[in-house]
């Protein structure tokens, strides 16, 4: 059945992909029409319920004229951002806080509460920013508002734990996974284009640029490799994917941004400070990308999130069904250190703990460092929320369990997807996540556990066995990902003088609001302690943490005044 197209009363915006666009097209009778009018096609077919038809990283805006109604909808994992602000009845959207604020140059108030909790890594949210009046849409949502306000917002997607209880393992399994995970790839592929790829040396990286490299043929010009080597194994993993995948175009990136020009370039492109480093550190890939006329950079990142999780979480599952001869079989060691360890988990993994101790132990060091004030603390329960992050996996029995009652549901890892996706876009670069599949995590999450952890303990088998034969065995079997230790640089006493210097600059100038945040005593004191060569690298580290979300926060909200003022 074909549907009458009448763009003059649709408006729509998009960003990203739409992976399934072919099947909608089939299915709508719009055989080679453009993607605009197959998704202008799709609302009139579907109405709000287009997005569940969707399959991609995308986020959209349409604007009915006709129905009198503005339509916002965003992908299941939130690959691409989507902000809104409601005035006066009036929905204003964008895909970017700067882009929103051009279309709606309305004030904006900077959120206090937000920069408290920035302070100590608590600020990430599925739906607010560090403005008070604007938000962003949540993964899997989609939001309607007409000319009246009225806004209804409502969840589309939701993940099935529906993977099949089993004790031995099926290698339909692998080739279920297999094949998803190669779709999940090459989908993304540019035709003809020269594409990127993020190889750290790890599984996941390398995944993505073996397979690349594998789809290819013969990479030559069309594929290029970048990386970071901070730490000592990683140039040998990394080029020993290179090698195995014939890549002739290899960077490494061995130096830091300075701090200032990250933060400048950072505010500009997010339009508040970032929520993770790495849309900033990444930024020498960005620019590679864009002197070399690459616009597609893949990234292994969403791996160890799902799909190449540990897996350990297992031996509670098998624990609980009574599976002991499985759950023997993968415990480590000779047979009869795996019976000792059977019967310590048979006695000691009946009642879940109350915290990851090695998470507990690290938040309760670090926490004498955080410069905040207590009355702000008790205010705002940040102690209590901060702890809380410390319970991580320990209150999970089941691997599904702790993908979607924790990862996916707090859906806190999509602050580096949003802050990635719009930095790389400044650049002309669009980041792909292939790992961060939608349809690649639900057949993980339909996947049985016993597949998911090999003999002896063995963990992310499901992946590795799928990956075997093309990526390296020594990076696909590796059996951990310590790279060793970080390098330091010769001139670390010129490092930790910059450091102390910035520190200084931000305390002459520091914004009053916060100054309202920050217990001021503690800060010079632990400035003081850093001039002095006896202070450790723990202090140290902290230290830099502390000034790093001060450097944000204070030039963020001077920059805001100055647009206010």
């Amino acid at each position: 059945m074909n549907i009458p197209l009448s763009p003059v009363n649709l408006i729509l915006d998009f960003s990203g992909h739409i992976h399934n666009l072919g099947d909608l097209q089939t299915r709508l009778g719009l055989a080679g029409h453009n993607a605009q009018s197959t998704l202008q096609a799709a609302w009139r077919r579907w109405g709000t319920s287009l997005a569940e038809h969707l399959v991609g990283d995308y986020a959209l805006t349409i604007q009915d004229e006709t129905q009198r109604l503005t339509y916002l909808a965003r992908d299941a994992l939130g690959v691409k951002p989507l902000y809104y602000r409601i005035d006066n009845s009036r929905l204003s959207h964008g895909f970017s806080i700067p882009e929103l604020r051009r279309r709606c140059p309305l004030p904006v108030t900077p959120d206090m509460d937000w920069a408290a909790a920035y302070m100590l890594n608590l600020s990430f949210s599925q739906t607010e920013t560090a403005y008070k009046e604007i938000h962003k849409l949540a993964p899997g949502h989609w939001l309607t508002c007409n000319t009246d306000g009225h806004v209804r917002i409502q969840r589309y997607h939701e993940w099935r734990d529906d993977a099949p209880t089993a004790t031995k393992r099926d290698p339909r399994w692998v080739e279920a996974y297999r094949e998803v995970l190669e779709e999940a790839i090459r989908c993304r592929m540019d035709p003809d284009a020269p594409m990127g790829t993020e190889n750290s040396g790890g599984i996941d990286s390398a995944t993505i640029t073996a397979y690349l490299a594998h789809f290819l043929g013969e990479p030559g010009d069309r594929l290029h490799s970048f990386g970071f080597a901070y730490c000592e194994q990683e140039p040998a993993y990394i080029l020993e994917t290179s090698q195995a995948s014939r890549i002739v175009h290899n960077y490494i990136i061995t130096t830091w941004m300075a701090d200032d020009e990250a933060v400048s370039l950072g505010l500009n492109t997010l339009g508040y400070p970032q929520e993770h480093p790495n849309s900033t550190v990444h930024i020498p890939f960005y620019r590679e990308c864009e002197l070399r006329g690459i616009h597609a950079l893949f990234s292994g990142f969403g791996g160890d999130e799902v799909v190449t999780l540990s897996g350990h979480h297992l031996r509670k599952e098998l624990l609980d069904g009574g599976h002991y001869t499985a759950l023997w079989n993968i415990l480590p060691g000779n047979p009869f250190k795996r019976t000792l360890r059977l019967l310590k988990t048979a006695a000691l993994d009946r009642a879940n703990s109350t915290y990851n101790s090695t998470f507990l132990k690290a938040w309760q060091q670090r926490w004498p460092y955080q410069l905040l004030r207590p009355e702000v603390v008790q205010r705002l329960n940040l102690y209590e929320r901060y702890m809380e992050t410390a319970l991580y996996d320990a209150p999970y029995r089941r691997i599904n369990d702790f993908i979607l009652q924790h990862h996916l549901r707090h859906m806190q890892l999509t602050a580096r997807l949003e802050d990635c996706t719009l930095m790389a876009a400044a650049y002309g670069v669009d980041y792909r996540w292939p790992l961060w599949d939608a349809r690649l995590v639900q057949q993980y999450l339909s996947t049985p556990g016993i597949e998911k952890v090999g003999p002896k303990g063995i963990g992310r088998y499901l992946h590795r066995r799928a990956i075997d034969g093309l990526v390296p065995k020594r990076v696909a079997w590796k059996p951990h990902k310590d790279m060793g230790e970080n390098y330091q640089p010769d001139n670390i006493h010129v490092a930790i003088a910059r450091m102390n210097n910035l520190a200084r600059q931000l305390e002459s100038n520091l914004h009053p609001g916060l100054m309202e945040l920050i217990d001021q005593d503690k800060f010079c004191h632990q400035i003081k302690q850093m001039e002095l060569t006896s202070a450790d690298d723990i202090c140290r580290r902290l230290f830099r943490r502390n000034i790093g979300y001060i450097h944000w926060l204070n030039r963020w909200l001077h920059d805001n005044d100055n647009i206010t003022g």
